[in-house]
């Protein structure tokens, strides 16, 4: 292990690594910061290109913008209230009430600092833990697989907020789509409609180029999104030691909640902050003062953040399943190179694996430098004029899919993917149970297959293997404790 973090160190610390994780943690930290926008769109962007990259580097990029984009986001939550990515939206409730004191300093240096001591352990976790699961993985067989999948799907479901059907509409949709092209098991053609195009399938990039950057561009210019205007000053960053010195217990619960979510599919930063935050207000002596300025309803929702992004790593290498939609990405890029995440990544590809917790680290560093460093340029982060980025964004949108497909045809799947985007917003349809069902679809439905093609006695295997049988059980509770808690608040009112 110390040989391969030694070669991804010497790799990244040329001049070619380094400019790529520091321009790749400036734009996170720029997108991650912009209300509306966050790091996963210019990922996005960047996925048609990087077939040209070299794919360590490419792979040491994305990172590097993820992390960047983890730790941006509480720059819009605590200058403007607005949170800039979805696991800042904690830390807008007393963030920004600091600002509104006339003290931004204390709450970005604070957060600042919280988001290195949230990243760096939890990566070093994540490359402990990666190399046991897949062992353990290696021994799983289709039933177990299918399973996992199944559980994933399960827990994404069970986050539409309001409405589960039309969580399950969303993943009919997704299996809809990816049953597009050639059978996995036996090579027949399923709904190409004659197209040769379609006989591959329909590729995911152009899928998420439409959902995500091209919706996201009409949505906002709908919107009449011009950008944020400010006057705040911010001073230069101080270091916030009585800060983390008084709230040592409410980090480490933080980091153990967002660790331990991130590691679970589907749930996210999202969940695991207002979790963190919910704990933290209720053990907290001065809980009166949360939601009016503590420093601690700043400090748990950055910590747990941060501490997500190595818990998503650990599924996503060592068993091929996404723990969020950053991840989605990051295996569509592995996918570009012909490389498959999973158990057999860590014997195949260990230079790979170890280079992105290598980069994770280093773009840590990096971003904690240029936070602290630029903190008074902050303000200009926010401000900056969003109808320079939509034109950019929606021509390198269409290029990307025109690159990725080699026809016009990739334009086509671009376009209607961004009216259905726009269709499944209207309807209020989650893209996530969408998203992780479309990147998992021909997993589960290979191992399926696969399983009852091994089994003697059909279905009943997936229910004796102990294994298989948890993450089926695990799923359906998942499901059922969704259904069954607005019927009991309903019987409480």
């Amino acid at each position: 292990m110390l040989n391969y973090l030694l070669q991804s160190l010497g790799t990244l610390c040329s001049f070619t690594g380094i400019m790529y994780i520091l321009i790749g943690s400036i734009a996170g930290l720029l997108f991650g910061s912009l209300p509306g926008l966050s790091g996963g769109t210019i990922m996005v962007l960047l996925l048609p290109i990087s077939y040209k990259m070299d794919p360590v580097l490419a792979m040491a990029l994305f990172m590097s913008i993820h992390i960047g984009s983890t730790c941006g986001g509480c720059i819009g939550s605590i200058l403007l209230g607005i949170p800039g990515t979805s696991g800042s939206i904690a830390t807008t409730w007393d963030g920004y009430e600091f600002t509104k004191q006339g003290d931004p300093v204390r709450a970005l240096s604070a957060a600042v600092v919280c988001n290195f001591i949230g990243t760096i352990p939890s990566i070093v976790i994540a490359m402990a833990a990666c190399r046991t699961l897949a062992n353990l993985g290696v021994k799983l067989g289709p039933w177990e697989y299918a399973a996992m999948c199944f559980c994933a799907v399960c827990m994404v479901i069970g986050l539409s907020k309001g409405n589960m059907v039309k969580g399950f509409v969303g993943v009919g949709l997704a299996v809809l789509i990816a049953s597009i092209g050639t059978d996995p098991i036996n090579g027949s053609v399923r709904l190409t409609f004659g197209s040769m195009d379609m006989y591959s399938g329909v590729n995911v990039i152009n899928i998420m180029l439409g959902l995500y950057a091209a919706k996201l561009i009409l949505l906002e210019y709908a919107r009449r999104s011009r950008g944020a205007k400010t006057n705040i000053k911010v001073r230069r960053f101080k270091w916030p030691g009585r800060d983390l010195k008084d709230n040592k217990g409410n980090m480490i619960r933080s980091f153990v909640t967002g660790a331990f979510i991130g590691f679970l599919p589907g749930l996210g930063a999202p969940t695991s902050t207002v979790i963190a935050y919910a704990n933290e207000k209720s053990l907290a002596k001065d809980s009166e003062k949360w939601g009016h300025g503590a420093i601690g309803g700043v400090i748990a929702p950055e910590i747990c953040n941060n501490a997500g992004i190595g818990g998503a790593m650990i599924p996503m290498l060592a068993l091929g399943i996404p723990g969020d939609a950053i991840m989605v990405q990051f295996m569509a890029v592995m996918s570009i190179h012909g490389i498959t995440s999973g158990p057999m990544l860590m014997k195949t590809n260990p230079d790979m694996v170890y280079m992105l917790f290598t980069a994770a680290m280093v773009a840590a560093i990096f971003v904690l430098l240029v936070q602290t460093l630029g903190m008074p340029m902050f303000p200009k982060f926010i401000s900056f004029p969003y109808h320079y980025l939509y034109p950019a964004i929606i021509v390198v949108s269409f290029l990307g899919s025109y690159m990725t497909a080699g026809s016009i045809f990739g334009v086509v799947v671009t376009v209607c993917a961004c009216a259905l985007g726009l269709a499944m917003d209207y309807f209020a349809i989650p893209i996530m149970p969408f998203i992780m069902t479309y990147i998992l679809a021909s997993l589960f439905e290979k191992n399926v297959r696969q399983a009852m093609n091994f089994s003697l006695v059909g279905v009943q295997e997936f229910f004796t293997r102990p294994v298989s049988l948890i993450f089926i059980l695990a799923g359906l509770a998942v499901l059922a404790i969704h259904f069954v808690k607005p019927l009991i608040s309903k019987v409480r009112e």
